[in-house]
């Protein structure tokens, strides 16, 4: 337990943590669409990372907290000053943070940013979250493309093309990211697929028959039991020629008969943005 000025900062029991913040974060921010109230509790009743907000010996909010990184940060009514909230947490997590590095909010709630920016953060980027009802299509591929499922001996591929696309973005954020971020990120694809035991042919693979290299990539895995898509990439070579079309056609199609929907994350100003508004998906939340 820490102690800063009136307010305490103590570790929480995951599953009643995981009550209080399904009532009083996600009925009022829910960027996950989660389909029961039970699934908002399951996917944060296992975490070791969960703090009280105490005042008075009264709890007032809570948070996901660990060295450099803030979540999920709530207030418990009748308390109502975010404000305050917001920087006892900062201030905890300053202490316990590595000094050499940024300490990140990765799920800010933007009708609270002067709260934030008041405690000293700056926004990064936004970020939308998006959702689309699935429906079948009758895709028909050019017989240059040959389309699989991703296979772990594809992981150097994925991650280079990963890197080479997100290099060519005009958002300063995706185009400094690394080839060994990427590398990681296919990496959390394969992991979440086995952990969670997604079917592969969720996911899609598209090669140029010719050249043999793989210009096109759609992974997906589950959050709070819908689908999400972790990444969507196309070579910038081989953009505006209908390829991510047929790739999220594809994708729709295949999970059709199993979820009604189907998630995805976006960095607002990202050109993708139109490309999805013309598929049918739509905006859940926006969040720093």
């Amino acid at each position: 337990m820490s102690r800063l000025k009136e307010y305490e900062i103590c570790k929480a029991d995951p599953e009643e943590w995981s009550r209080y913040h399904a009532i009083y974060r996600l009925t009022n921010f829910n960027e996950w669409m989660s389909l029961s109230f039970q699934g908002d509790i399951d996917r944060y009743n296992k975490l070791d990372i969960c703090y009280w907000i105490m005042k008075n010996d009264k709890r007032v909010g809570g948070a996901l907290i660990k060295p450099n990184l803030i979540k999920c940060i709530f207030v418990i009514s009748p308390f109502n000053n975010k404000e305050e909230i917001i920087k006892a947490i900062t201030l905890y997590a300053n202490s316990i943070s590595d000094t050499n590095e940024y300490v990140v909010i990765s799920d800010a709630d933007l009708r609270a940013i002067e709260f934030y920016e008041s405690a000293g953060f700056e926004i990064d980027r936004v970020e939308k979250l998006m959702v689309c009802p699935t429906k079948s299509f009758d895709v028909v591929w050019d017989e240059r493309y040959k389309v699989i499922a991703p296979e772990e001996k594809y992981i150097d591929e994925m991650a280079e093309l990963y890197y080479e696309s997100y290099g060519n973005s005009k958002l300063q954020y995706n185009a400094s990211t690394t080839y060994d971020v990427q590398l990681q990120s296919v990496n959390v694809y394969f992991n979440h697929r086995a952990s969670m035991n997604v079917p592969r042919d969720y996911s899609t693979l598209v090669f140029d028959s010719v050249s043999n290299k793989l210009v096109g990539a759609c992974t997906v895995s589950l959050v709070n039991k819908l689908p999400y898509i972790l990444d969507f990439v196309v070579h910038a070579e081989y953009q505006r020629q209908g390829l991510a079309l047929n790739i999220m056609k594809t994708t729709l199609d295949r999970l059709a008969s199993a979820y009604p929907a189907i998630r995805l994350n976006v960095v607002v100003g990202n050109d993708a943005e139109v490309f999805y508004d013309k598929m049918g998906f739509v905006s859940l939340a926006e969040k720093g």
